[in-house]
This record gives C-alpha cells, sequence and structure tokens, in this order.
C-alpha cells in the first residue's frame, strides 16, 4: 500500500490512453516518478523487480520510483491502459489520510475510467485553469483509495472500534489502554486499526471526542468547562486548545457561530 495524503494535490507529469492494434510487450526502463497504470482491455504482462503481475481490465497498479520494470510476455492485439506519470505532495511529517493499492482489482472500473478521461481531458487544455489537471489527478486517486479499502473490516477491529467509541470520552483513554484491552501490540494495532478503516487509531478517538463536544456546545448551556469535563478532559484550557487544534475555533466562538445561526422552513 502506498501512503495517501489529499492536503495538496498531487503532480501530473503526462498521461495518455494506450491501444496496441499488434502483439505488444513493455520496454524495459526505470522511471524518476510514479506511474498509475489502468487497465482497459486485454492483458498487461509486467514484472516489477522481479517479480511478475497481469493487468487486465478493470486493475489498476502503481509503478514507484526507481522500480526497474519491464514486459515478461506479449499482450494480444487490442490491449488497452490508461497511463498517468505524477508526484506525490510533500508529507510535511504529517499522518496519511489513506493508502492507495499497488495492485488491485477494483471494484467499479466504470468510475475510475471516467475519471481517466476526465484527466486526459484536463491535461490536454480542456480546462482555462491552472493546474487542472493536478486536480482531476487527485479526485481519481481518492477514487481509487476509496476502492483499494478492504470491503469487510476485521471483525475483531470493528468490535474494538464500537468499544472505542463507547469509551472515548472517559478521561486518561489512551492508546496504551485500548492496546491492552485488544491484546495487541500498540504499533501493530495503530497500523492494522488505519489499514482497515482509513484513519489513525488516534485520529478516531479525537474525531469521537471532537463530535461529542460539538454537539454539546451546540446543543446545551453548559459552561464550557463542564463540556470538557464530559468528553474527558480535566482542564478547561488544555481542552479549548484541543478544540481550536482540531476544529479552528475556539469552543466560544463554535457556540456563538451556532448562536446566531438563522433556522428557517422555507
Amino acid at each position: 500500500m502506498l501512503p495517501f495524503y489529499t492536503h495538496r494535490p498531487y503532480r501530473l507529469h503526462m498521461g495518455g490512453h494506450f491501444l496496441a492494434e499488434e502483439p505488444w510487450s513493455h520496454m524495459a526502463r526505470k522511471i524518476t516518478d510514479y506511474e498509475l497504470l489502468l487497465g482497459v482491455s486485454e492483458i498487461v504482462y509486467l514484472e516489477v523487480e522481479g517479480e511478475r503481475y497481469e493487468i487486465g481490465p478493470g486493475e489498476a497498479m502503481i509503478l514507484r520510483p526507481g522500480q526497474f520494470h519491464r514486459g515478461f510476455k506479449p499482450s494480444l492485439p487490442g490491449v488497452s491502459f490508461y497511463w498517468f506519470h505524477f508526484m506525490q505532495p510533500e508529507a510535511d511529517g504529517r499522518d496519511p489520510d489513506g493508502f492507495l493499492p499497488l495492485h488491485a482489482k477494483c471494484a467499479n472500473p466504470n468510475r475510475l475510467h471516467i475519471l481517466a478521461r476526465q484527466l486526459l481531458h484536463a491535461a490536454s487544455g480542456g480546462y482555462s485553469l491552472p493546474h487542472a489537471g493536478d486536480y482531476f489527478l487527485t479526485c481519481l486517486l481518492i477514487e481509487l483509495a476509496e476502492q483499494g479499502r478492504p470491503s469487510s473490516p476485521d471483525p475483531k477491529l470493528a468490535e474494538l472500534r464500537e468499544w472505542i467509541r463507547l469509551h472515548a470520552l472517559e478521561k486518561q483513554f489512551t492508546v496504551e489502554r485500548i492496546a491492552a484491552y485488544s491484546g495487541y501490540n500498540k504499533q501493530y494495532l495503530t497500523r492494522m486499526f488505519k489499514r482497515n478503516f482509513g484513519s489513525g487509531l488516534l485520529d478516531y478517538v479525537h474525531s469521537v471526542k471532537l463530535e461529542a463536544a460539538k454537539q454539546l456546545l451546540a446543543g446545551s448551556k453548559l459552561y464550557v468547562k463542564e463540556v470538557a469535563d464530559r468528553v474527558g478532559f480535566a482542564d478547561e484550557k488544555q481542552f479549548a486548545k484541543w478544540f481550536k487544534r482540531h476544529s479552528g475555533v475556539t469552543p466560544t466562538a463554535y457556540r456563538e457561530a451556532f448562536t446566531r445561526t438563522r433556522l428557517n422552513n422555507i
């Protein structure tokens, strides 16, 4: 799996729709950027760093910079695929927002092919806005990341996530406590949780706390100190800093925004 970030668009270098009218085999080479292949028809036979892959219709594959690859068998006439060379944005020390499959059978390839055609249209100057191709590429990768997620999470992890939801508002609720309850190693648990659900373990705890805090601030007259206590914070100032870091505004500003909201049914 390839870490995937959405804080900035991915940068498109070039792309196209390949179609061979006679037997064809991929050249032997290394590249300096990433390449995404989306199979449309027939099979591409590709060897990557000594490991052989078959990329058929509805399948996707990502090649990483510096990987030696070549065709190991001629493809039949009519073989067709979309290809895009790109670079990912700097991570800037942040955790990935998800993961891209390096080789996968896509659940809904038509959605990917539609986005691929839109991307090629943008890359060929079909839009007047600058960097349109980069944003269409990022949309395509978002779709690939969604389709590449496990369709059915590990039942034990699904049960653990529900347990976390029920206990996340308690004081001193830590990753260490979750690991002790589950019986898993902390690092392994964090990695598997993200692989199954697309977000980190601590990120999920924060999201549960934040949603509860927002509901209390918007729907009750509790003091901010009381709200902090309800979601597991003993210190009001610590809660205020945490809330602003995760929501962009202070608890008081968030409450005032709801107070000023005009409701209507017309």
